[in-house]
């Protein structure tokens, strides 16, 4: 098992300012697997925002051409009426 996690069935947490907590279940994570996860869930959501702002600019791009193909060819066709 993984020293740095440890799983908890019950017990008594004492924070800084002395208070006690009762807890039941759940885990612990020592200081170093809390900075490495939050590192890496850091990580995850910076590269989350620059894929999501990727397509973003893909769909803008997309849809002026989109635009400038239909322009040209609505353009065009009023050309042929006259």
């Amino acid at each position: 098992m993984d020293t740095s996690v440890f799983e908890v069935k019950k017990g008594v947490l004492h924070s800084y300012d002395g208070e006690a907590h009762e807890v039941e279940g759940g885990a612990y994570l020592s200081p170093e697997a809390y900075l490495r996860t939050a590192g890496e869930l850091e990580s995850l959501r910076r590269r989350r925002l620059e894929e999501s702002s990727a397509i973003l600019v893909g769909m803008v791009f997309g849809s002026a051409l989109l635009g400038l193909a239909a322009g040209y060819w609505l353009g065009r066709r009023g050309d042929d009426d006259d």
